[in-house]
């Protein structure tokens, strides 16, 4: 089986597959994109990252690729069999996906992070010299129109940074005593939220970081899905 991924790691939805992908032990590819027409020709569909590609077949969306990794293989499932405690997994993970994320690109689309995520996104595509400028500005004002129509990235920075902290606190109550949200073992759920905390403590959002360092307890549930996603890397 050939398996590549499509993607920068710096996006939560690229390392929330990247990790399932490892929990699972399947080898794998790394593409970055290195040019933004890299995009269109993953996905010539919605021009968006991740993709899978498992022996030429594509699949789209991190959350349909996950369900897809689960049947390529079913062990370590990423649901678990309960069904109850699987659906409560399925709408974790789709909140951290549709809600969660816009409170990481509010604040890295803020009037204080912007230059930051701007210059953390052209390295990583490693776009030539000359385009940086012209890139940074086409980023920018397509990333930042979509946070800004979202609604969160029109709040205060105070407010958006104090309403984060308020879900951290949150989802603090929904883990409970377990290891992992509902379970003894990772779950789908676990990937998403890793990602967005992989995303929020990747440089260009200070105050996310400091909220999480703030949060012993998410520190160590971060360390716990890192230890249990990360035992190997792509090829």
């Amino acid at each position: 089986m050939s398996v590549a991924l499509f993607g920068s790691r710096l996006s939560p939805f690229v390392e929330k597959v990247v990790r399932a992908l490892q929990y699972k032990g399947l080898p794998f590819t790394l593409a970055p994109p290195r040019s933004p027409l890299d995009f269109k020709r993953w996905n010539p569909q919605t021009g968006k990252m991740p993709v899978l590609d498992v022996d030429g077949a594509r699949t789209y969306d991190s959350s349909l690729i996950l369900r897809r990794l689960d049947e390529l293989v079913p062990e370590p499932a990423l649901f678990d069999r309960n069904p109850s405690v699987a659906a409560r997994q399925r709408f974790l993970e789709d909140w951290s996906d549709e809600a969660l994320y816009w409170y990481g690109m509010g604040l890295r689309w803020s009037a204080v992070n912007a230059s930051t995520t701007v210059a953390q996104l052209i390295s990583d595509i490693g776009a030539p010299y000359l385009l940086r400028p012209l890139l940074g500005f086409v980023l920018q004002r397509q990333i930042q129109g979509q946070a800004i129509a979202q609604g969160l990235q029109r709040l205060p920075l105070a407010v958006l940074t104090a309403e984060l902290g308020l879900r951290f606190d949150e989802l603090q109550v929904w883990l409970d005593e377990h290891p992992f949200f509902f379970a003894d073992r990772p779950s789908a759920a676990d990937l998403a939220i890793f990602g967005q905390l992989h995303m929020l403590q990747s440089g260009p959002t200070p105050q996310a970081a400091e909220l999480i360092a703030a949060r012993r307890w998410l520190g160590e549930y971060y360390a716990r899905v890192d230890a249990a996603t990360g035992v190997m890397g792509p090829r």
